[in-house]
């Protein structure tokens, strides 16, 4: 089609159509789309096992054994297999420790928690007989009289006894069964996607080649220019970030076992793992790490649960003005605000992948809409300061003898008119 005017229009028409039948079709597609996610959930797993195992497999591969094979060519050939076979054992070899680590300390805080019930009982016993004392004194009702067995039923679930054992066996039971067919669905799916991350890593770089040759073949010189350059913004952002907030987590999770250790807190091992992993989390993973662990405490002392969230509170600090700033540095590059919002709208679609994920995923966003405004801005020989003065951190100090930092309130509108005006005439 020679002319340009109606190509656009007529992909303009497209677009509008498909969103206009996405939007009518929205719970078919969606749907659909959860049907295809299920038949390549290993696909997707093996693809996020690959490009985590991608960075150890680098280590060792471009640097710990960057000098094998240089004199014996039958050293270049086991390079690459041995620099995946280490990169698996060790990840693999630590989620393994860990877990077997876990579960003990896991089932000694279920037997503590199991042993106390008694205890738990009487305070609740106790305070349920004051409260029950305080009304009747206050009101002359007598709460156990109005509440028995079949009354707390009725008032807790809205039906009687009959129907609250009938409620079990229909609703509770195979909610049950779903949930064992869930971890059973999902233990297949990462085995599967184990096996296919090996494959994966093992011929990055023929699979590389050839979905750069095919984009290149099929697609516009404009269009894969721009998809190579999103898929490297992209790939900087979320590598960068995973990476050293694995390093930044890792750090914090020997620093609490340490400190735990040394005031000897119980389980340092469970509540240094459990803060840790879920450190990973921006922003709000401290806060969800320090509730479990928090109530794991309360259950033994209380006295000792306040004492962990002081420490807590001054580990966080730690990490958040120093060891993270010191290794993410400027991985990020977005506010805090905009880390806070990524976080919130991850976390609402995703789940927790979405929380650690949101936040890379929408630097790197940020970063493609900053760069496509400069250029833009730069066509239209326009400046952002010209525009919108940054304010800099020292703005309070006074400026110097006849030089202006910005543009007075009074002149910002007839300034920005002007120079928009000058870039529409070239």
């Amino acid at each position: 089609m020679k002319n340009p005017k109606i190509k656009n229009i007529m992909l303009v028409i497209l677009y509008t159509t498909i969103l206009i039948f996405f939007f009518i079709h929205i719970t078919d597609v969606l749907k659909v789309l959860d049907v295809v996610f299920k038949v390549l959930a290993p696909i997707f797993y093996g693809l996020l096992i690959a490009y985590l195992l991608n960075y150890p497999y680098k280590a060792f591969h471009d640097h710990a054994f960057k000098k094998m094979g240089t004199k014996h060519k039958w050293l270049k050939k086991i390079k690459k297999p041995l620099s995946l076979a280490l990169a698996y054992i060790i990840i693999f070899g630590i989620v393994i420790f860990l877990v077997s680590t876990l579960i003990p300390e896991l089932s000694s805080s279920i037997t503590t928690l199991v042993d106390n019930i008694p205890m738990y009982e009487e305070a609740i016993r106790s305070a349920s007989d004051s409260t029950v004392k305080f009304v009747r004194n206050l009101t002359g009702y007598n709460l156990y009289e109005l509440a028995t067995y079949s009354n707390m039923i009725t008032l807790i679930t809205g039906n009687d006894t009959t129907e609250f054992v009938k409620n079990l066996f229909t609703n509770y039971v195979p909610s049950a069964f779903s949930t064992v067919l869930g971890i059973g669905t999902g233990l297949y799916n990462w085995g599967i996607g184990i096996i296919i991350s090996i494959y994966l890593l093992s011929s990055k770089e023929k699979l590389i080649r050839q979905f750069k040759v095919a984009i290149v073949a099929y697609t516009p010189e404009k269009f894969y220019k721009r998809l190579f350059k999103i898929g490297d913004v992209f790939n900087n952002k979320c590598g960068k970030f995973i990476v050293g907030k694995i390093i930044d987590s890792s750090i914090i999770g020997v620093m609490c076992f340490i400190g735990l250790s040394i005031f000897r807190f119980h389980y340092p091992l469970l509540i240094s793992v459990i803060i840790g992993v879920f450190n990973m989390i921006p922003f709000f993973g401290p806060i969800i790490g320090a509730i479990p662990t928090t109530f794991l405490l309360l259950i033994i002392n209380p006295l000792e649960a306040l004492e962990f969230l002081i420490f807590i509170i001054v580990l966080q600090q730690i990490d958040g003005n120093f060891l993270g700033p010191k290794i993410l540095g400027e991985t990020v590059g977005i506010s805090g605000f905009w880390i806070m919002v990524s976080v919130i709208i991850g976390g609402g679609l995703f789940g927790v992948p979405g929380m650690l994920l949101g936040v890379p995923i929408f630097a790197a966003i940020y970063t493609l809409l900053e760069e496509g405004a400069q250029r833009r801005l730069k066509k239209k020989e326009i400046s952002a300061n010209d525009i919108a003065p940054e304010v800099e951190d020292d703005s309070l100090k006074p400026d110097k003898p006849g030089k202006s930092k910005s543009i007075k309130d009074s002149q910002f509108f007839e300034k920005a008119s002007e120079l928009i005006n000058k870039g529409k005439n070239k």
